[in-house]
């Protein structure tokens, strides 16, 4: 775990509604194909809205993103493609190996482990994942966990 400062960053993407279990994978297979039909590069990303401890499920949101330079401009008129920028500051980010499907897990222990402990509080921008590979073919996913904190 370490205290990291990140620059804002500009995303094309979906946003979709619900539980976090079923819009991920359709947003992030919007987006794939999107971004093939597109030949389109990136960080690929999953921005979080809302507390499951205190959201009801069919309220939370999530952004299935890619990374873009600034300035990009979006051509595409493909329904519910959207721009936006995540928003840069300190966060605490944790490099996790899931492997049991279990996508839930690293945060929870940054949550109810490392966060109580750390000095830090949790900032109110939103929590973010980046995908450092694709782990749909063999099911392990290299991931980084993004906590936005401040003192």
């Amino acid at each position: 775990m370490k205290i990291i400062d990140r620059e804002p960053t500009c995303w094309v993407g979906f946003h979709l509604t619900g539980p976090w279990h079923e819009t991920a994978p359709e947003g992030f297979g919007r987006l794939s194909k999107w971004v093939e039909r597109n030949n389109m590069q990136g960080e690929w990303m999953a921005i979080y809205h809302g507390n499951p401890n205190k959201t009801p499920a069919y309220e939370l949101g999530i952004e299935t993103v890619l990374s873009v330079a600034d300035g990009f401009q979006l051509e595409d008129s493909v329904a519910s493609l959207r721009l936006g920028t995540l928003e840069g500051g300190q966060y605490a980010l944790s490099s996790v190996k899931v492997v049991d499907g279990n996508f839930a897990k690293p945060w929870l222990a940054l949550f109810q482990e490392w966060l109580p402990a750390s000095g830090w509080r949790i900032d109110e921008r939103p929590c973010f994942e980046h995908y450092r590979n694709d782990g749909s073919s063999t099911g392990i996913w290299d991931i980084d966990l993004y906590l936005p904190v401040i003192r």
